[in-house]
């Protein structure tokens, strides 16, 4: 059953939500070489040992629209970009705390390695290069070689991969990837999450990347480096050998909703929530909740902690209050809306953000309970972090 209810959230000031780039302002051609990017609103570029630079193109993108390319393939061809802020283009600065950072890029899929991010021009040179020492962030790296894959670097080096075949990628591919970063987390590290969506598949929306969730960034905000995200003031890319692409870069904070914790188990399975929709002001979020017994009557819980309720440290496990068997408490209970399970067994509860007043950085958490033929005779599921721009 569908259901429909109003969440109220105190919320902090406004602040710009986001900044996008998307090269249509450049100058480009579809026949090779392409126009070359470097010297082009703020583009600096160098090329390594291919004939041809990496340029930009007139119609080349996913969407029809100009793009970067780079087409050269051979021993060590490449190429390094960056752009410094400026007045015809910025993204706002990062500050210490923000748990929704993220940057985000549309990458056509090569071999060798492609890699995008944010970074601090430590010298004042104009230029971000990989062989200056301090100066990238943060960054992905998108190949279809045995090595690269799916990369999250972090600010201090450290790579973590996973492999492309489960996430369906294959070289020739338009991806967009996205990079959360919660600066808050790991006392201040940070901790970064990964979310691909396969333009070329398909895919209309986001999906969270297993092994690349809540990896550590190795940021120090004392810094006077790229590790110190307050810093950052750049796009850089990399490209490493042939057919690689870049487009849509965005810049800012990100709306989201991702799970933790883990549920128990319903009357078929381990319940699992999840959420749908557009994470933002005025749009209509909608909960659905797995693996119940048809027509069973139960709640979402909404609160605004995931570590304390009513005294109560969270999580807390109700095995010995209920009976229930690896059961928890993973969020707060300021707020209780009724849902019912349908005759194929989800539960789905769908809610408006209507939210007066400033809009910049709500937070809340979420969690279903569902009353069901199971030890105690209730299933929970895991949490849920819901979170605007």
């Amino acid at each position: 059953m569908l259901r429909l209810a109003t969440v109220v959230l105190a919320l902090a000031p406004h602040a710009l939500a986001q900044s996008l780039y998307n090269f249509n302002g450049l100058n480009g051609s579809d026949t090779r070489p392409f126009t070359l990017l470097d010297g082009q609103d703020n583009w600096t570029e160098q090329t390594f040992a291919g004939p041809s630079r990496c340029g930009v193109t007139a119609t080349l993108s996913y969407d029809g629209t100009p793009a970067l390319r780079y087409q050269e393939s051979g021993p060590g061809y490449g190429c390094d970009a960056s752009r410094i802020n400026d007045v015809n283009w910025t993204f706002a600065p990062f500050t210490p705390g923000l748990r929704n950072a993220y940057f985000q890029a549309d990458m056509l899929t090569g071999y060798w390695g492609g890699s995008f991010g944010l970074a601090y021009d430590v010298n004042s040179s104009g230029t971000i290069r990989g062989s200056e020492p301090g100066e990238r962030g943060v960054r992905f790296e998108l190949g279809t070689y045995t090595t690269v894959q799916l990369k999250l670097i972090a600010a201090d080096g450290t790579a973590t991969n996973v492999p492309l075949a489960g996430l369906g990628i294959a070289n020739g591919q338009w991806v967009r990837v996205r990079v959360v970063m919660d600066l808050s987390g790991a006392n201040g590290a940070g901790l970064g999450s990964v979310d691909v969506m396969n333009l070329s598949a398909g895919a209309t929306s986001f999906t969270p990347v297993a092994g690349l969730q809540r990896i550590p960034l190795g940021l120090n905000t004392g810094a006077s480096d790229a590790t110190n995200p307050t810093l950052w003031n750049a796009l850089w890319l990399h490209f490493e050998g042939a057919t690689y692409g870049l487009d849509n870069i965005e810049v800012g904070r990100v709306g989201f909703g991702r799970p933790y914790g883990v549920g128990c188990n319903g009357a078929v399975g381990r319940v699992e929530l999840s959420a749908q929709g557009v994470f933002s002001i005025g749009q209509v979020v909608q909960l659905v909740s797995t693996n119940h017994a048809p027509a069973a009557p139960g709640a979402v819980l909404i609160g605004f902690s995931d570590t304390n309720y009513l005294g109560i440290n969270l999580p807390f496990s109700l095995d010995g209050l209920l009976g229930t068997v690896g059961c928890s408490l993973l969020a707060s209970a300021e707020i209780t809306l009724g849902a019912v399970s349908s005759a194929t067994a989800p539960a789905t509860i769908a809610f408006p953000l209507n939210i007066t007043g400033p809009t910049f950085g709500a937070r809340f958490f979420t969690q279903h309970v569902c009353l069901e033929p199971v030890p105690g005779g209730v299933s929970v599921s895991n949490g849920l972090i819901v979170q605007l721009p």
